[in-house]
């Protein structure tokens, strides 16, 4: 009765609605006014436990790690003009207000010594003692520049500048890491020879990830508008379509904006791919409302009457199919991360408010524009499907189509269960990219592009002594022994340097008086080596160390075996050691993102089977939605078993739009299989018929929805490149479940029914 009058209602006053609409869009819009992107680069990995917690403590101490910029220069010829125009590169940002640091060869504080003293201080500073030769293998060995500054051969050097804490979003770093690229470059060029110039770091890497992401934004979106617009141009020869469907997604991405507005939220990362998914929900929905408004038209049905027909079905279907959708959204709500809560709300309330916005426009709009019949098809020429649709609703044929069906989900569900979850930073980056091309630079070069950081936080003093020097020792081997760089840089590195000046030997000092006289020698370094290494009270200190892109998985199991090890190593010391930083909490926190993404869509299809059946109380529609519900999911994530690629959070994204679909076009088609049976029409013949009245939309919006994802392997991000074929791949598999699997499943009991009839 509700969707009666809803449908008498728009008839009678279509322009009331579409004036009541354009007030909503008003509305929804003011709403979102301040919302802008927050590329907060935390919020991505950001979930409330000890480990983000802490991290954000040690960056308040020792500095953010991700905030490097990494200049690496490979000079043809490393002369004493190129050492001088690095010396004052060097200078030159010691004193810009944008960098707390700089460090590079030039600056760095090497132990050597000559046959009067032994000297703690820069190679390029006050008096040259000694030649260029001398001081390179000075620098390629020493602990505070080999493998970091200068490669073991002497033939690549670094500048690294550390930008503030508070620079931890791409507008603040922006501008920092352009004028220094810029700068740098523009001082080698004015070499006589020439030098390679490559950048690197996280914060290069996260500026090249996140410029791909807003350019493809904003060239893929309209792009995808664009051929989705032909599509239905072609499919219904009428302008008037693309305006309506238009109008009803603008309606849906104002809605999600007024939402993050009323939150006083901003668009992530994540969120930031919203109008793509509420494109795909509005038009799947959309083109049900104008194939069932054309087959009305084609059965004689006038205008008003065509529409009043199309508001009262098509709205009900739709309100049910956005509905569950937006559990499947919702779902996300139950995750740890809160940028995967956000997505979850702010999606899932954008799908229901685009509903209103689909009932106040698309009837409206069809009213108003009164699009005529634009070609008339012969109701005598047997369908295409009708063959294999007789063969899936008949026994045998339903049965071994069916047990394929269940075949198919067991076995894609076993393989998908053996795929494994990892993240790779530069992996979001084509392998050409300069910032792939410099992180791989570091990693053959120098210790690696990523930053590991480990944190050693006791009482005052406890670093002075030289028993927890020599575990600090130890555990730096341990790293270096495991793909963490030959030499780690930390003080008891630096100690044993000085005591091998002083006396031969290449260890931390047995005693605290022997400590306390080096330390003595260390503090009066040029650059404050110590200073950068542990507090002034010597309560909190760090060991700097850096790796290869090893990926989430591998880097987050170095951290739980340090963690152990160093916990054992440390018992009755009181100093607790924690590896920590951006890339371990990161990779843990993206790993966590994939797993709770996965994990939140099968929670929503199970909520979504219970929906379907609650409402429409046939088991046999509920079963009959697994299969184009899941069986997507299932095989998709069989291929990236079988194909032996790791799972990011890709996958789960893509999943959920492939939730929208298939749910979509499942419930309009068992909507029109109701309808059938309450006109009387027998179970078997009620599918047949179901199926042929909707089988348009399912493939015409499928259709549409592929092309468009297609669209997005034209994008330079490999993230979207994925979301392109992946999407696809999961519309095609929805579209295929429901023409196969879901009317065999339907079908079951036809036979009883009919005899229970005659």
């Amino acid at each position: 009765m509700l969707f009666q009058a809803y449908a008498r209602w728009v008839v009678r006053r279509p322009k009331t609605s579409l004036l009541l609409a354009f007030v909503l869009m008003l509305v929804l819009g003011f709403l979102g006014k301040d919302v802008r992107l927050n590329n907060h680069f935390a919020v991505l990995f950001a979930i409330d436990n000890d480990n983000n917690a802490y991290r954000e403590f040690y960056r308040q101490v020792f500095g953010a790690d991700d905030g490097l910029l990494i200049a690496i220069l490979q000079p043809q010829q490393a002369d004493e003009a190129f050492f001088a125009k690095m010396e004052a590169i060097t200078r030159h940002f010691e004193q810009h207000p944008d960098y707390v640091r700089t460090v590079s060869p030039t600056n760095t504080s090497v132990v050597w010594s000559d046959a009067e003293e032994v000297h703690v201080d820069p190679l390029f500073v006050g008096d040259d003692q000694l030649s260029l030769a001398q001081k390179l293998q000075l620098l390629e060995t020493s602990p505070t520049t080999a493998q970091r500054l200068v490669s073991a051969d002497g033939k690549t050097f670094t500048i690294i500048a550390e930008m503030p804490v508070q620079y931890d979003r791409y507008k603040r770093i922006r501008e920092p890491a352009a004028y220094y690229r810029q700068y740098v470059e523009d001082a080698m060029a004015q070499l006589p020879g020439p030098v390679a110039v490559h950048f690197a770091g996280i914060a290069y890497t996260r500026i090249g990830i996140l410029k791909l992401m807003m350019q493809d934004l904003l060239m893929l979106v309209p792009l995808t508008s664009l051929v989705i617009g032909l599509f239905t141009l072609v499919l219904f020869r009428r302008f008037s379509m693309i305006v309506i469907s238009f109008l009803t997604t603008l309606f849906g991405v104002l809605s999600t904006v007024g939402v993050m507005g009323l939150n006083h939220d901003d668009i992530n990362q994540l969120t930031m791919t919203f109008p793509v998914l509420l494109m795909v929900i509005v038009v799947a929905n959309g083109i049900h409302f104008f194939h069932r408004y054309f087959r009305e038209l084609e059965q004689g049905k006038g205008v008003e009457q065509a529409v009043m027909i199309t508001a009262e079905k098509i709205s009900k279907a739709a309100f049910l199919s956005c509905f569950t959708t937006m559990i499947g959204f919702y779902a996300l709500m139950m995750a740890d991360m809160k940028i995967l809560r956000s997505f979850g709300l702010y999606l899932g309330t954008g799908v229901l408010l685009s509903y209103i916005g689909m009932i106040l426009i698309i009837p409206a709009g069809l009213l108003l524009a009164k699009p005529a019949l634009y070609q008339h098809k012969s109701r005598c020429r047997p369908s295409r499907l009708l063959p294999l649709l007789q063969y899936c609703t008949l026994p045998p044929g339903r049965t071994w189509v069916s047990l394929a069906g269940v075949l198919s989900l067991l076995c894609g569900g076993w393989l998908g269960s053996h795929a494994d979850y990892d993240y790779y930073l530069k992996d979001m980056l084509d392998k050409d990219h300069p910032q792939v091309v410099a992180a791989n630079i570091l990693d053959a070069q120098m210790s690696g592009a990523l930053p590991v950081e480990i944190s050693l936080l006791g009482q005052p003093g406890d670093f002075r002594k030289a028993e927890n020097l020599q575990k600090m020792d130890v555990l730096g081997q341990w790293l270096s022994a495991r793909q963490c760089g030959e030499n780690t840089l930390n003080m008891a590195a630096v100690l044993k340097s000085l005591n091998q000046a002083i006396s031969g030997n290449n260890t931390v000092p047995e005693t605290d008086e022997a400590v306390a006289q080096l330390l003595l020698l260390a503090e009066g370094s040029s650059d404050h080596l110590l200073d950068q290494l542990a507090t002034f009270d010597y309560s909190h200190a760090r060991i700097k160390a850096s790796a290869p892109d090893l990926g989430a998985v591998q880097l987050v199991e170095l951290q739980q075996e340090f963690q152990q090890y160093a916990d054992k190593l440390l018992q009755g010391t009181g100093i607790k050691a924690r590896m920590t930083g951006e890339a371990p909490v990161a990779y843990e926190g993206m790993n966590r993102l994939t797993e709770e993404l996965l994990q939140s869509v099968m929670t929503a299809l199970v909520f979504i089977v219970l929906t379907i059946l609650l409402v429409f109380r046939d088991w046999r529609l509920a079963i009959g939605s697994i299969f184009p519900n899941i069986l997507p999911i299932v095989l998709g994530l069989a291929f990236y078993a079988l194909s032996g690629q790791s799972l990011n959070p890709l996958p789960g994204i893509a999943f959920c739009i492939a939730i929208g679909i298939a749910v979509d076009d499942t419930v309009h088609l068992f909507a029109r299989f109701n309808e059938e049976r309450q006109k009387g029409t027998l179970r078997r013949q009620a599918i047949l018929n179901a199926v042929e009245e909707v089988k348009g939309a399912l493939i015409s919006s499928s259709v549409i929805l592929t092309a468009g994802f297609l669209i997005f392997l034209l994008s330079g991000f490999t993230w979207n490149r994925d979301l392109g074929w992946l999407g696809a791949f999961l519309i095609i598999t929805a579209l295929l479940a429901d023409l196969v699997f879901t009317p065999a499943v339907l079908s079951f009991g036809a036979e009883a029914a009919k005899k229970r009839q005659v």
